[in-house]
């Protein structure tokens, strides 16, 4: 089996309700470590949910379950196209927990739906509950913009 293949497997072995596809210009496998690298141009799509990076680390488990992703970009991006209107969420860091289904955003972390956005020292964001928080750091504040709607 390919090694590839074999990361794949895992994704859908993971419960997932969708199989996880990724592109990239270079990957390397690490069995030993439980991890695999995807470097340059970085896509991984599963299901309504979209990561865009410079690098993006999979860990799995003993039984090949996928456990996070790690992503670090500038920015790193996340699309969620099930929330309503879609969320996108950047960060110069994305760690994406999978048991939980929440991603922690870092490095000038924004989030924005519709014409709305946030930008914080770190977001954290709940895919299942379409729930965020954002955390300000020593020397900044959380920064929300709310667009009026629009008749």
């Amino acid at each position: 089996m390919h090694l590839p293949a074999l990361l794949l497997l895992a994704a859908a072995e993971a419960g997932a309700a969708a199989p996880i596809n990724i592109e990239a210009d270079h990957f390397e496998m690490l069995l030993a470590e439980r991890k695999a690298t995807y470097t340059g141009n970085v896509i991984a799509v599963q299901g309504d949910h979209e990561i865009q990076a410079n690098q993006l680390i999979v860990h799995f488990n003993e039984d090949n379950e996928v456990t996070s992703m790690i992503a670090t970009g500038d920015p790193a991006k996340l699309s969620d196209q099930a929330a309503a209107p879609p969320i996108t969420v950047t960060g110069t860091n994305l760690d994406y927990q999978f048991e939980d289904a929440t991603v922690q955003a870092t490095g000038d972390a924004t989030l924005i739906q519709g014409d709305d956005r946030m930008t914080a020292e770190r977001i954290s964001y709940d895919l299942d509950a379409d729930r965020a928080q954002a955390f300000s750091g020593d020397s900044s504040r959380v920064r929300l913009t709310l667009q009026p709607k629009t008749d």
